[in-house]
């Protein structure tokens, strides 16, 4: 069977206008201005999606700016309307290094400006389902909004815990300066299924529960840690016991934390932080 159909075409992002999800996408213009700001959206052509009958969708690639956070999607356009769309996309560096991957529309940590490849793959169904295609294209867009400085950063000593054995992993989450808040959620996840076990003797911490009452469990896996009075100067620091048995697995760990902004229902961001790695014995 054969793979999606795939194309491959350079522009430069930066030098495109914004343009809304809804209707028809308008044609490209050069943009004068300076490099976007926080908030703002650009958008460039991607390919067309051809379906049953000949019919094709015309897509496009937009990349926005959320202080460190940005967001890749493919607005579709078919039957004259505005499409469902879903799909994955994956984000390369010149040196073929990946800076970013996961589902179309979703927030991932912005890498900072610089040149990237874009590989997508996705889906477009009108609202009536009489149209639905799919199909693969990459794009390579420059991207020249500014790196946001941290708001906070998370470090971990050690790096590196071994089967069998029984690692106290500290953690540090330092607060930079005042924007935002004091009070940050630290989250661990271990690999499901390797027996691997987080405790902590920190009362801010917890295995979060699972299941309905009352057959409630705790995933051992996971630790969920709710810092509170993180201030600049004062970071926090949170004790986790890593237990291994027989089989590895790595320690990922991100961050929840508030910028408020007005009521926005969504003003916080997921910040990634170091990978606890496994050596075998």
């Amino acid at each position: 069977m054969m793979g999606p159909k795939r194309f491959v075409r350079t522009l430069v992002l930066a030098s495109l206008v914004a343009t809304p999800l809804w209707g028809p996408p308008p044609a490209v213009e050069a943009l004068e201005a300076a490099a976007p700001q926080s908030g703002e959206q650009r958008c460039m052509d991607g390919s067309a999606l051809t379906g049953a009958g000949g019919r094709s969708a015309r897509t496009r690639l937009c990349a926005a700016l959320d202080n460190a956070f940005i967001t890749l999607s493919t607005p579709a356009w078919c039957e004259r309307s505005a499409c469902d769309v879903s799909g994955t996309y994956r984000m390369t560096a010149r040196d073929g290094r990946e800076v970013a991957s996961g589902r179309l529309g979703t927030r991932t940590e912005y890498p900072g400006p610089g040149t990237y490849k874009v590989a997508v793959v996705m889906r477009a169904r009108s609202a009536t389902r009489a149209f639905d295609a799919r199909g693969g294209w990459t794009r390579t867009i420059t991207l020249a909004w500014p790196k946001p400085a941290p708001v906070h950063t998370i470090t971990v000593t050690p790096a590196t815990i071994r089967p069998g054995r029984a690692t106290t992993l500290t953690y540090t989450v330092t607060r930079h300066d005042l924007r935002g808040d004091s009070n940050a959620r630290l989250g661990l996840i271990g690999q499901e299924g390797t027996g691997v076990r987080l405790s902590s003797s920190d009362r801010q911490c917890t295995n979060p529960l699972t299941k309905a009452y009352p057959s409630e469990e705790r995933r051992p896996h996971v630790l969920d840690c709710a810092l509170v009075g993180v201030q600049p100067g004062r970071p926090a620091k949170v004790k986790v016991v890593v237990r291994l048995g027989a089989h590895c697995s790595t320690i990922v760990s991100k961050m929840g934390y508030w910028l408020p902004n007005g009521q926005e229902t969504y003003t916080g961001g997921m910040l990634k932080g170091p990978v606890v790695t496994c050596a075998k014995n």
